[in-house]
């Protein structure tokens, strides 16, 4: 038995999909449709109209141009400004810088990318939201958006994603929503928009490829699970990054054990496929007591740092995988980063207590 993606959604119609309006240039790659002079003008009269509003101007005795009509043939094209049909060989070009894609054959990268959209996002804006429907990933053709996610209130950044790489991948297969929010920095940022359903097609095709979009995905459950404030408000970026990078990939056959009663051990589990099961030892004349940790849950074991054994033994009834942070690593970051010390104060606000050191909770993201 092995892991599976789940199917993606169909991309939605364009005409049907919502976007925040916000006026765009036409896009570097590719001319607008529309006449030029018709922009001009459209342009001259609304900025025009705008420093009227501002100064009160509204007795102005000067001749004013009469305006140009705009054809309803280019009306539509006005509001979707800065969105078009991408070229092919830029797109082609574009998604074989990504890692992920790189290897592809031709065949492959074309079909990908047939019918692919090319979006000028300008400085500060969303380009999606937390949240929002997700039915295509993106790459960045040119310019860099930064990754952020709301909690408590506030916005954290993730990471920057800039030229070459992919991203909005994580939400097609995490409930098919928007796990963050995109936002172009700096200059105007230049993307391309593939459909879920082309991905889909090819992975159903391409083994090699399904094992590396499983890798990216459990890299995207660790970082989401390190940004939640049971880790956010005691270290900091750098030491996430450590934390992240520490996480190794674990398969579990039929019946094999995490933990086992007695075993005094620290250790972070998030489980990716599978469940496990935590198995109280019997008491005379009673069966043993089981609770089960799912998919996009994770499991929080602190023996180690009180002293005491665990009386819980922790196994995997079926094929199961965890990404797992073992007791070396954990023991050499509470080393350099002595506020993860504090874990076992904290975990009770974020997860389940299932023993005096052993805790379950969600990692707020499905699982695969």
């Amino acid at each position: 038995m092995s892991e599976s993606l789940p199917s993606l959604p169909p991309m939605a119609p364009r005409e049907m999909r919502t976007r925040v309006a916000v006026p765009m240039p036409p896009p570097k790659l590719k001319p607008s449709l529309i006449p030029v002079d018709v922009l001009q003008e459209a342009r001259r009269q609304e900025a025009a109209r705008a420093q009227e509003a501002v100064s009160g101007a509204h007795d102005i005795q000067e001749p004013r141009t009469a305006p140009v009509p705009i054809p309803s043939s280019v009306a539509d094209e006005i509001e979707v400004l800065g969105e078009v049909e991408a070229d092919p060989e830029v797109a082609i070009f574009a998604l074989s810088q990504v890692p992920l894609f790189k290897e592809l054959p031709t065949a492959s990268l074309e079909a990908l990318t047939r019918g692919a959209l090319q979006i000028d996002v300008p400085a500060g804006e969303d380009l999606f939201i937390e949240n929002d429907e997700a039915a295509s990933f993106y790459v960045v053709i040119d310019g860099a958006l930064e990754v952020l996610r709301q909690k408590d209130g506030r916005q954290v950044a993730l990471r920057h994603v800039g030229q070459g790489e992919a991203f909005g991948l994580f939400g097609l297969f995490a409930g098919q929503v928007r796990t963050a929010t995109a936002r172009a920095i700096g200059d105007e940022c230049t993307v391309l928009e593939i459909a879920g359903e082309k991905l889909q097609a090819l992975l159903e095709k391409d083994d090699a490829l399904h094992a590396r979009m499983l890798d990216f995905y459990r890299e995207r459950l660790i970082e989401g699970f390190m940004a939640s404030r049971l880790f956010s408000d005691v270290i900091d970026s750098i030491a996430r990054a450590r934390l992240i990078g520490r996480f190794r990939h674990v398969k579990l056959g039929p019946d094999s054990s995490l933990l086992s009663p007695g075993e005094v051990s620290n250790c972070i589990a998030v489980v990716t496929h599978g469940t496990l099961v935590m198995e109280d030892r019997a008491r005379p004349g009673q069966a043993p007591q089981h609770f089960e940790v799912t998919q996009g849950q994770f499991l929080a074991i602190t023996c180690a740092l009180s002293g005491m054994p665990s009386k819980l033994r922790v196994f995997a009834p079926e094929f199961a995988t965890v990404s797992l942070l073992e007791q070396k690593d954990l023991n050499e970051l509470f080393r350099d980063y002595p506020a993860l010390r504090t874990l076992p104060a904290r975990l009770p606000n974020f997860a389940r207590k299932l023993e005096r050191d052993v805790f379950c909770g969600t990692t707020g993201v499905a699982g695969l």
